[in-house]
């Protein structure tokens, strides 16, 4: 064997050990991090949880399984979209709070929102992510008259939750869209419509267990 191939082995050798060495740190970097975001995403969720259901002391976090049904979870773990349900002094049922998205002007926007299933009605509305232009679609997730349209927006099936143009809003199913930045405001709507389309049937199939905690 030649010293250049003898050199060469060595080098493929050396090669091999540091690209090993450095996949296992990857991995176990890796692992670290992610159980480290699961946890802050799991105390971000039952943060906005508690914001968006004012007097909670209890919550039980259910995924929608395709079929309909729900299995409690432990965690914000797992694929299947979840709902939390809210509980106050006694075990009083105050509601559920459903994670939504839609494409607004500049990216997905992510956010929560606070149902009522007996009155059909939104009672809160939370943005949990979103890339929206500054001081103008961002206004979504901080103006005060915008976060107005979620005290009592109707959400049952007589009618589409739908955004106007800022000042028409005439109807408790309507949403007052924010001045310069209708494309974010509409998405809301959007966002809002799909998600109770979908999800509300499945709450009121499962509700006197969601009102029990089971």
């Amino acid at each position: 064997m030649s010293l250049t191939t003898s050199s060469g082995f060595r080098m493929i050798r050396a090669l091999t050990v540091v690209s090993l060495l450095c996949g296992m740190l990857i991995v176990a970097a890796d692992v670290n991090t992610r159980g480290r975001i699961r946890h802050n995403q799991e105390i971000i969720m039952r943060e906005s949880v508690a914001q968006l259901l004012p007097g909670i002391r209890k919550q039980v976090i259910y995924g929608m399984q395709p079929s309909g049904d729900l299995t409690i979870l432990s965690g914000v773990q797992g694929d299947a979209p979840r709902l939390f349900a809210g509980y106050g002094g006694g075990g009083r049922f105050l509601g559920v709070v459903i994670e939504t998205s839609d494409r607004g002007y500049a990216d997905v926007i992510s956010a929560m929102y606070a149902y009522d299933p007996d009155k059909q009605v939104i009672t809160g509305f939370k943005v949990v992510d979103m890339r929206e232009t500054p001081g103008l679609g961002s206004r979504i997730g901080s103006d005060t008259e915008f976060a107005s349209n979620f005290k009592a927006l109707d959400a049952s099936e007589d009618h589409p939750i739908a955004t106007v143009k800022h000042g028409a809003k005439k109807n408790p199913w309507e949403i007052d869209a924010i001045s310069g930045a209708t494309i974010s405001s509409r998405a809301v709507g959007r966002m809002l419509q799909k998600s109770v389309q979908s999800v509300a049937p499945v709450v009121a199939r499962n509700l006197d267990r969601i009102k029990r905690g089971e």
